[in-house]
């Protein structure tokens, strides 16, 4: 095999060299055909000492030399090639870590098939799943270890080949007979409910979230309070709920101590207070009898009978107890849950109240909203949010796919969030050798695990940020797809270990990507604005160097989401 050309430059992460005779660029050797594509093409550099060292080419120049300083003389023709740098070969293996660097005039040569074999080999095939294509014949054979025991993320744009990469990964992973490995696919678009042999959960109608296993990180994301207003009402009315299902706070003492609050101490409009007491004080055997609907008090005597009974009411259902004390110790030991939506506004009427008793008037008006919120999601997602104790345990399925095309994005963040937490805080209890390995694959994941989420002050996406922070240990993995890489938080897409980029053209995605991921520089940004349709660039731990893929298409479980345009026939 003859050289192409000569090193003109070296340093650690760049190497040039120079072609002087064009025709070299194209040969027979060994029965193969040797032909230089310039860009995203291999070259081997050897020195003289037969060290080979493998860079990919990433830049192409044309320089004109004049041959003489004549006037008019003929121009001699020369290219440049840009390179980075790939790894070394020694001992007949190849390593990506360059401990060594060429040096000035080493003659260059195309990479051989020989070369080609030791950069794109796989230690052990049968632990493997098949990708794609790598220069369009050696397959891309990636280790399961290597794809699911670390964070991953599939981004770009729209019809660049996300869904059909996702598909591979589901079909080929099929192929292997686990035991502990779990594929949770969360299907925006009902991509992947074609898929044979996997199991299928439409959310809204075959899933079952019992309320009293939710917390209060459940239902900020759930019924999202609105502002600092809204969050201590809820965590009130969610308390109340608890101390009255345990018999901690009796409702009846609730009612006599804010009938006796707003009564004596609370100064507003008389005749509102008294239809607001009377009809507190409903079923609780006080009588208000003495009550005047024309001048809204009482007279002198029946006042002192009425707070004296109030009084003695309070302390039968809780002797002795008759203070505001008694109420926020129960609350304190109360806990963020609920059994029923019935329970909550319940709770939620009562934290009004008790609200009003402080002289806070416009507490009911600036948390309609929410009260609103949990009617709506009361009658609408009645199915899946259950109060009798049914629940929908953990698949054991090795891919299960839900079905979350009807869930807005607040509802898909809370599914996916509670989702995700039960799952990892089972694992988290079990010993090592008892754990499994559960993929959470979250399409259009900017949705939800956005960045505009990242610093508010509900910690909405925490449970997302914990899991890419904690979740190797525990046998947890995310893995995002989404076609808006600049939306998504950048504390879960930091902390990706491998990347699967199709074809991106928005440049806040792509200044985004730059600054995010580590594993990228800008002449491969560059590249990605040009990747064909199907074509992934992967780079991080799946392979040890950055490599284009032409990923397999399964037709057979591919489902277009774009419909064609039909013609009809020419009238003659």
């Amino acid at each position: 095999m003859h050289s192409i050309g000569k090193v003109i430059s070296v340093s650690y992460n760049n190497l040039v060299f120079e072609v002087s005779n064009f025709s070299k660029l194209n040969y027979n050797f060994g029965g193969y055909t040797y032909i230089a594509k310039g860009i995203v093409d291999y070259v081997t550099v050897v020195n003289d000492i037969n060290q080979k060292f493998i860079y990919q080419v990433v830049k192409v120049e044309d320089k004109e030399h004049p041959l003489s300083k004549v006037e008019n003389s003929k121009l001699e023709y020369t290219g440049k090639f840009d390179c980075i740098p790939i790894g070394i070969i020694q001992n007949g293996k190849i390593e990506f870590n360059m401990k060594h660097y060429p040096s000035l005039r080493d003659k260059v040569y195309l990479t051989s098939e020989e070369e080609y074999n030791l950069i794109f080999s796989v230690e052990d095939s049968t632990e493997s799943i098949s990708l794609g294509l790598i220069e369009e014949k050696y397959i891309a054979q990636i280790n399961l270890s290597k794809i699911f025991n670390h964070h991953g993320a599939i981004l770009g744009n729209t019809g660049s080949g996300k869904s059909t990469t996702i598909r591979q990964i589901i079909s080929e992973t099929q192929k292997h007979s686990t035991k502990n490995l779990h594929l949770h696919v969360f299907d925006v678009h009902d991509e992947y409910s074609h898929i044979n042999d996997i199991e299928k959960i439409d959310v809204l109608n075959d899933f079952k979230i019992n309320i009293e296993n939710m917390d209060l990180q459940d239902w900020i994301n759930l019924v999202k309070p609105s502002d600092l207003v809204q969050l201590p009402i809820l965590q009130t009315a969610l308390k109340l709920a608890d101390g009255i299902r345990n018999n901690w706070i009796s409702k009846i003492w609730l009612k006599c101590y804010v009938a006796h609050t707003l009564y004596s101490y609370v100064q507003t409009d008389a005749v509102a207070r008294r239809t607001k007491i009377i009809n507190i004080l409903r079923e609780t055997g006080i009588d208000t009898s003495g009550y005047s609907s024309q001048f809204a008090n009482f007279s002198g005597t029946a006042e002192e009978n009425f707070l004296k009974a109030l009084i003695q009411k309070m302390d039968s259902e809780h002797p002795g107890e008759t203070e505001y004390s008694f109420l926020h110790t129960q609350l304190e030991a109360s806990e963020y849950k609920t059994t029923s939506f019935e329970d909550l506004l319940n709770g939620l009427e009562f934290s009004f109240l008790l609200e009003e008793c402080k002289g806070n008037a416009q507490a009911r008006s600036h948390c309609g909203t929410l009260e609103t919120r949990i009617k709506s999601i009361q009658a609408r997602y009645s199915s899946l949010l259950s109060s009798n104790g049914d629940v929908t345990p953990i698949s054991d399925s090795q891919i299960i796919v839900y079905s979350v095309s009807n869930l807005d994005d607040d509802l898909l963040l809370f599914f996916s969030s509670y989702l995700l937490k039960n799952i990892f805080d089972k694992n988290k209890q079990l010993p090592l050798e008892k754990r499994d390995v559960n993929i959470f694959i979250l399409e259009e994941a900017h949705r939800y695990i956005s960045k505009s989420r990242e610093t508010s002050s509900f910690q909405e996406i925490e449970r997302f940020k914990k899991i890419a922070r904690e979740g190797r240990k525990f046998g947890c993995f995310l893995f995002l797809s989404s076609q808006r890489p600049s939306e998504l938080s950048s504390t879960v897409l930091s902390q990706c270990n491998n990347y699967l980029i199709h074809r991106i053209k928005n440049n806040l995605d792509l200044d985004y990507m730059l600054k995010t991921i580590p594993y990228i520089d800008s002449n491969q940004l560059t590249r990605i604005s040009y990747l064909p349709t199907g074509t992934a660039f992967i780079v991080g731990e799946l392979f040890p160097i950055p490599v284009e893929v032409k990923v397999f298409e399964n037709t057979s479980d591919s489902v277009s989401t774009t419909p064609e345009i039909l013609f009809k026939s020419s009238i003659v």
